[in-house]
Order: C-alpha cells, then structure tokens, then sequence
C-alpha cells in the first residue's frame, strides 16, 4: 500500500490544528505544531512534503518571515499560506517570496485538499523533469541529425516553440516523436514550468478520462479522494499527449472542448476549471484517413493539425546513420564504461544498408547491445544482429545482374572509403591521395554513397 505523504501545519490555534488534522484524516499524514522552532527542527530530522503556514502567528510574528527562511534553504519546496483576513498586500508578498499559493483559513476542506494534492503532484512532476533533464543533457540527448529532411524538422521547431500553438507531431514508432515534443516544450517560454506526458494507448479505457480530466470524491465507486487529472497537474505548461489516435471517441469530445475553451470538467464536479496548458500530440497513424472512415472526430483533427511537423523513418535519411552511431556510442558508452568503443567500417556498412523497421529506437538497442556484448573497444560485424549482417547487400527479386554487381562495388568502395578517411581524421585532400583519386572525385563518391564527410580538418574541395 502507498505510503501517505506528510505535510507539516505551522499555526498558533490549537483548535484550528485539531479540527484540521481530522478533517485530512486518510488523505495525507498531517504533522501539526504552534512553534516556529518545532516547525524548523521537524524539517530538519523528517521528510516532509509539503507545509501549510499560517500568516499570523503569536506574539506579532509573521509567517512570511518563516517562509523566506524555509524558501532559502529549500526552494522547491511547497508551502501553502493560511490566512483568516486575506489582503491584497500580503498575498502579493507571500507569492513573491515563492509561497505555492495563499488561501482562506476557512476554505471547502475538498478545495483545501485539492490544493495540497497539486502542490505535492506538480512539485513530482518537476523533480521528474528535471531528472530526466538532466539525463538528457548529460548524453546530449537532442534529436540527431544533419540531412535536409532533418533540418527541415529542426526549423519546423524553432519557428513553433515559442508560440502556443497546438502541434501534431506524426511519424512510425522510433521516429522520436517524443524527442521533438520536449525540444519544443525546452524551447519555450514554458520551459520553466512541467512537461506532462499521457500515452492515450497504455491507459484502461475506463480509467482514462480520470486520467487526463480528475474526479471529485465519491464521483464513482473507488473514488476515495478528490483526484486531479493531467490537464490540472500541467497548468501553465505543456501537456503531450501521445498515440492520441487510440483516445475513445467521447473523450475526444472532452478534449476538444478543452482545446476549445480552455477548461475541464472533473468526474462528479459541479462547475468548470480553467486550465493554461499547450497541447502536444503525436501519433503514428494516419488521422486523416481515420476521420474520413469516421474513427477520429474531424473537428478535434483541425484543433490538432494546427502545424503538424512529420518525423521521417531512419530508411528515408540513411546519411544521419553515422551521426546517430556516433552519438549513441557516446551516450551507451559512457554508461557502460567503454568511451573509446569505435564502429568496424564493415559493421557501420551493414548498418547502412539495413531498412531499419523499428527507426531510431531501433538503432539505439542494436548500439547498446553490441556495445554491450563486444570484448573489446571496437563493433564488429558479428555483434550485430542477423537480420542487419544479412542486408549487407541486399538483394531484392527481380533486380539485374549488373545493378547486384553495382550494389556489390558500392558497398566494397563504402567500406574502403571509411577505414581510409578514418585513418586521415577525415582529411579529403589525405584520403583521395591515399585512395589515388582527386579530391573532387572523392568528395562525390562520398555524396553518391551517403557518406557523412566530418572532422575538423574535412572541408568541400574546389573543381
């Protein structure tokens, strides 16, 4: 069974702290105390969650006073001013100080309740983010690379982030699709605030308006507690919402109407909540087709559609393979101890020439097992899966003679050409000297044969 979290009262009214800790009772673990020095040594010794501080306490001290000292040691932390006569004033500088928010004494219990639980859930949330953040940074986890059909994607980025304007990002499954939704969202001037991620098609369909929307207690059996939905927990941020094609036609209804008017309707709740959140959402399958076959209501396709950005399969941009080999013997490498690992020139040549199904997802697994498995700092052929050994040179029913023969030099020139420049770092004038050609004729080759020139010393040769 999940465990309570614990949230810490500051105020001078024992009666208030008694009738309060009761009325939370089985919602949270309520810690309560009348002193400033309890309240200090309590978040010293335990893990606590959350604090809710009263504005006034005894003998004429202010509860911002303790809020700036908590804040100063704790930033993140959330903490909730209580008040009995509210002003302008003090909850401006209670807010600017960095208090979650400010509230009633006297509040429905339900509203006080609702109030902790999004504290507590948003301050999740962005720990998560930031760990991943982190992580992401750490391997240089951005989308990968250089071909035009990429470059038109990094633009397509750049020119939405720091709109709000709803995005479909589509593509097969490995694409990255959820790569390109948190570059936007990091690009944004919602950068600062969560990133929420729903996968519509890993949610029990009943329990998946709950989800995305929350319920009120007691809304439906099993309802115990008020509980707020993702849309909720993203307020001010971006929410993606990913394989949107598998959402059930009358929570499309929902969400259309959130797009629309910006506001959401919990389970069992008697009045709309207005919610600032950008929409991402992706899918792998075609929602045009779909709402012509009457699966996807047309409507929220428009909503949407709004600017779609297209993520190619790996197979459409195979001149990105070496980049994301690089980048994933880094990323893999570093975690598993092996920084010097390189790629033999025939295993990368197999790579290149394979369909690659699963897209970029793929290639990752494929990299990380064979940086796994091989004894020794370089990636051979044999550690590469059969099916990839197996499209070293295709061979597809039909093809001639001549075009088998081609596809066989091609893949033999491939080979030579990048154990060569590989010994050069990638110097033209270097490699076409040793491979006894110009350099011009070599900078060609490389372009026909979808080889990345790359180094400090590689530049485009003169005619």
């Amino acid at each position: 069974m999940e465990s309570l979290r614990t949230v810490l009262v500051l105020d001078d009214n024992r009666v208030f702290l008694e009738d309060f800790e009761s009325l939370m009772e089985g919602a949270f673990k309520i810690i309560t105390t009348q002193s400033e020095a309890d309240a200090f040594d309590t978040l010293s010794r335990m893990k606590i969650d959350a604090m809710l501080l009263d504005l006034m306490l005894s003998e004429g001290q202010s509860g911002l006073d303790v809020l700036k000292r908590v804040k100063e040691s704790m930033p993140d932390f959330p903490v909730i001013m209580l008040t009995a006569h509210a002003s302008v004033e003090s909850a401006v500088e209670a807010m600017r100080l960095g208090a979650y928010s400010y509230i009633s004494k006297s509040p429905k219990i339900e509203e006080l309740r609702a109030l902790v639980e999004k504290a507590l859930a948003e301050r999740e949330l962005k720990r998560d983010y930031e760990l991943l953040r982190e992580e992401v940074q750490r391997v240089s986890g951005t989308i990968v690379g250089t071909s035009p059909t990429m470059q038109r994607v990094f633009e397509s980025i750049q020119r939405v982030a720091m709109t709000d304007v709803t995005v479909l990002i589509t593509g097969e499954s490995g694409t990255g699709k959820e790569l390109v939704a948190r570059e936007i969202h990091a690009a944004s001037k919602r950068s600062q605030r969560v990133f929420v991620t729903v996968n519509c098609a890993s949610l029990v369909r009943e329990l998946i308006e709950s989800e995305l929307f929350g319920h009120q207690k007691g809304s439906f059996t099993g309802a115990t507690a008020t509980k707020l939905g993702k849309f909720e927990l993203a307020d001010g941020g971006t929410i993606f919402l990913d394989e949107i094609a598998e959402l059930d036609v009358h929570l499309q209804v929902k969400l259309l109407r959130a797009l629309q008017e910006k506001e959401i309707d919990r389970i069992g709740g008697a009045s709309p909540i207005p919610v600032d959140v950008r929409v991402l959402a992706a899918t792998n399958r075609d929602l045009n087709s779909m709402t012509e076959r009457g699966e996807f209501r047309q409507d929220l396709f428009y909503r949407l559609n709004v600017y779609p950005i297209h993520l190619p399969p790996l197979r459409e941009h195979r001149e990105d393979i070496p980049l994301l080999v690089e980048h994933s013997l880094k990323r893999f490498g570093r975690s598993l101890n092996k920084t010097s690992i390189r790629v033999n020139p025939l295993a990368l040549d197999q790579m290149m020439q394979y369909s690659w199904p699963g897209n970029v997802r793929e290639l990752e697994n494929v990299i990380q097992r064979a940086i796994l498995i091989s004894p020794n700092a370089s990636i051979e052929p044999d550690h590469l899966p059969r099916e990839i050994a197996d499209t070293s040179i295709p061979i597809v029913e039909g093809q001639t003679l001549p075009d088998i023969e081609r596809e066989a030099r091609d893949a033999a020139a491939r080979v030579a050409i990048y154990r060569t420049m590989e010994r050069v770092d990638w110097n033209i004038k270097e490699g076409a000297k040793l491979l006894g050609v110009p350099d011009k004729t070599l900078y060609d080759k490389c372009s026909r044969l979808g080889i990345k020139l790359r180094g400090p010393l590689s530049s485009k040769p003169s005619d």
